[in-house]
C-alpha cells in the first residue's frame, strides 16, 4: 500500500512538473489563433511589444537569469545592469565561501549578537550581496511590468489617435440638406 501511495505520490508531482506554464492571471481569448487586424505603418517591433505578455514562468525565470524581463521587453541596456549588478552580488558571495565563512553565519549571528569576532568587511558584504541580489530582481519584475505596460498604451495610443477622422459630409435632416463639419471616431 505504502508503494502505491508512493508511485501515485511521484505520478501528481510528475504532472505538474510538466506543465508549460503557471498562470494566476486568467487570458479571455486565444492570441495564437485570433488574428487582429493591424495598422499599416505599424512596425513589427510595435507588434511584438504588443503582444509581449509577462507571465508567472518569466517571474520564475528572472530568479535564474538576471534581465530576463528587461531583455524580453526590448531594454537591452537595463538588463545589462542588472546582469551586472546581480553577477557582483553572486560574486561577492563566491568571495565569502572561498574565504570560508558562512553567508548565513555572518548575516544570522550579527543580529543575534552572539559572534563578535566577525569582521566588518565581511559583514557589508554578506549583507550588501544579498541586497543586490534580491534588489536587482525586483527591479527587472517590477520596473520591467512598469516599462512594458507603457510601452503597450503609447503604441495604443498611437494608432487609436490615427483612427480619429475628420471629413465634410452633408447633414441630412428631415426637409432640409446643408454641408457641415462631421467628426466621426471610428473603433
Amino acid at each position: 500500500m505504502k508503494y502505491f501511495i508512493f508511485f501515485l505520490l511521484i505520478f501528481s508531482v510528475s504532472g505538474i512538473i510538466s506543465g508549460q506554464d503557471l498562470d494566476i492571471y486568467k487570458h479571455q481569448k486565444n492570441s495564437n489563433f485570433e488574428l487582429p487586424a493591424i495598422p499599416k505603418d505599424m512596425t513589427y517591433e510595435e507588434f511584438k511589444i504588443l503582444s509581449t505578455d509577462l507571465r508567472m514562468q518569466d517571474m520564475m525565470i528572472a530568479t535564474i537569469l538576471p534581465g530576463h524581463i528587461h531583455f524580453k521587453i526590448g531594454e537591452k541596456k537595463k538588463g545589462y545592469y542588472i546582469l551586472g549588478a546581480r553577477s557582483i552580488g553572486y560574486l561577492s558571495w563566491i568571495y565569502l565561501s572561498v574565504s570560508n565563512k558562512s553567508l548565513t553565519r555572518i548575516i544570522l549571528l550579527d543580529n543575534a549578537g552572539l559572534d563578535k569576532t566577525l569582521n566588518t568587511q565581511d559583514v557589508i558584504v554578506a549583507y550588501g550581496s544579498v541586497v543586490l541580489i534580491i534588489g536587482s530582481y525586483l527591479y527587472d519584475w517590477i520596473h520591467g511590468r512598469y516599462v512594458l505596460d507603457d510601452k503597450q498604451n503609447r503604441i495604443r495610443y498611437k494608432y487609436a489617435r490615427k483612427k480619429l477622422q475628420f471629413g465634410m459630409n452633408i447633414i441630412k435632416t428631415p426637409g432640409y440638406q446643408y454641408p457641415g463639419l462631421q467628426l466621426t471616431f471610428n473603433f
